[in-house]
């Protein structure tokens, strides 16, 4: 007797194991930078919060600095619900979203308040409507409160002090056409090359620079090889938590609130960091790598950028008067 109801507890247990493994949503999230960054130390916050919260019935698995590989690959895996979250600039989906073409080009935007609240905006739904009705993906930062920076700059292995000497600099670039095209007109020798591969890109002489946010300078050691850093403010950068559409309606109503809400603090959390850490991270990479901040006329900059905005309105990349539309925000 005692033999049999020990084999039906076990029969019991092991049942309830499976049904509770099963009642178990696993998510995948992948981003390009390091652990130790400020985006993906708030991501994994974000993460064991959403377990709790949700009594461990929602489980994000975070793989960080491109383990699932470049940007263009992640995006992919999300379209395909292979991987289920992506966390990077919003650039990456103008295949799917053309409207998303215009904050790639440097200097659309005055300032960091400026583009949030484009972001925040009826242009932005233009935007976001394509991506998810032709990709069918989702953003889920929907306070658009990812600040990235709080600023751009050039970190190169030789000065930069005006337009001038961007002519045949040979500068590290994302996938993004967009970019691309925008430093070719400002005379760049443009290459694509995946953002954990830059620093090796760096010191070997492949490139010359690389544009970035200026935390990430010291965060991915970009300045231990190229030690000048001009500030550019091409562009204000914030970062879309994008996900498959399909597996955030597979979520309960609660879940996807509770999700909404730790997506949100996080961004909340990147955007304090950006403000009030840049200033120390400056200072270190002063002291340490000897790091020049080099601050530049850059109206010949915004002056290059006019001609090229007018032909792609031209060209039909970017809808016709939408660069106009942009700066009208107040």
């Amino acid at each position: 007797m005692k033999k049999r109801f020990a084999l039906f507890a076990l029969f019991t247990a092991v049942a309830l194991s499976a049904v509770s493994a099963e009642a178990v949503t696993r998510l995948k999230l992948g981003n390009k930078m390091i652990a130790t960054h400020p985006e993906s130390v708030a991501l994994q916050q974000a993460a064991d919060n959403i377990k709790a919260r949700t009594n461990g019935e929602v489980e994000i698995q975070c793989y960080f600095g491109e383990v699932l590989g470049d940007a263009k690959k992640q995006v992919e895996n999300m379209i395909r619900g292979v991987q289920h979250f992506y966390a990077d600039g919003y650039g990456y989906y103008d295949m799917y979203a053309p409207l998303l073409r215009a904050p790639a080009v440097p200097y659309m935007f005055r300032d960091n308040e400026h583009y949030r609240k484009f972001l925040l905006s009826d242009m932005e739904k233009e935007v976001e409507e394509p991506m998810l009705k032709k990709a069918g993906l989702r953003v889920v930062n929907t306070k658009r409160n990812w600040l990235r920076g709080p600023f751009r700059v050039i970190c190169s292995r030789k000065p930069i002090r005006s337009i001038d000497d961007l002519k045949g600099l040979k500068l590290r670039m994302n996938s993004n056409p967009t970019s691309v095209r925008a430093w070719e007109q400002l005379g760049c020798a443009v290459t694509v090359i995946p953002y954990t591969e830059t620093y090796l890109a760096l010191k070997q002489g492949t490139v010359d620079a690389v544009t970035c946010p200026v935390v990430d300078a010291y965060l991915f050691k970009f300045c231990e090889v190229a030690p000048y850093l001009t500030i550019t403010y091409e562009y204000p950068q914030q970062v879309a938590v994008v996900m498959n559409d399909r597996a955030f309606q597979k979520l309960t109503k609660e879940q996807q609130e509770i999700l909404l809400d730790e997506i949100n603090k996080a961004g909340d959390y990147v955007t304090d960091q950006a403000l009030n850490k840049s200033g120390e991270i400056i200072e270190k990479m002063k002291k340490e790598y000897g790091v020049e901040l080099i601050e530049t006329d850059l109206a010949p900059w915004r002056a290059k950028m006019e001609p090229f905005i007018e032909e792609l309105e031209n060209k039909d990349y970017i809808p016709k008067g939408y660069a106009a539309r942009v700066r009208a925000i107040q």
